[in-house]
């Protein structure tokens, strides 16, 4: 009966053990401050009193300024991000912004599968992204990283939208 014991405690302490050497190991990134300007194409649906539902497409290239370790000087590192969005544009009161992205990085050899919310008035957002899976360089990824982002829809352009976003200090986690 202690033998077994014994051999039920060792398990269990190599199973914790393992787990918490697997959390040391991982490293959070704080790749600097990333800006992307956009444009969007999609449906505009006028739903009265100043809102508009925007249901549509949005690309750009996220550009980032990464600051290296010592006295290297800054490297502006590039991806592509392409996204699905429904934002809520009102004229008098701040409504809720989701999309769901696909960062793509180094030739396409890294991609990123993100979850971006924010809440604003009509030009503006604030709130976060939240990065959900990677692969290549980006496998294991997680985090959330807050931002701001800028809306403007296009006069005389059908569905047409455009802004930006900002990232003060995008960070993340990888394994």
């Amino acid at each position: 009966m202690g033998f077994r014991r014994f051999i039920i405690s060792t398990v269990v302490l190599l199973v914790i053990s393992t787990g918490l050497l697997s959390m040391a190991e991982a490293a959070t990134i704080e790749a600097g401050h990333a800006t992307v300007s956009w444009t969007g194409q999609g449906v505009i649906d006028d739903v009265g009193d100043g809102d508009r539902i925007f249901r549509g497409k949005i690309t750009g290239t996220m550009l980032v300024k990464h600051h290296p370790v010592g006295s290297a000087p800054s490297q502006i590192h590039k991806g592509k991000m392409d996204c699905q969005a429904i934002l809520h544009i009102s004229e008098n009161q701040e409504g809720p912004k989701t999309g769901v992205c696909v960062i793509r990085a180094h030739e396409d050899k890294d991609l990123a599968y993100v979850e971006i919310r924010c809440v604003g008035t009509k030009g503006e957002c604030k709130g976060e992204m939240t990065w959900a899976w990677g692969k290549g360089g980006f496998k294991g990824i997680t985090g959330t990283t807050p931002f701001a982002a800028s809306i403007y829809i296009e006069q005389g352009k059908a569905g047409r939208i455009h802004g930006s976003a900002h990232w003060p200090e995008l960070t993340y986690t990888l394994p």
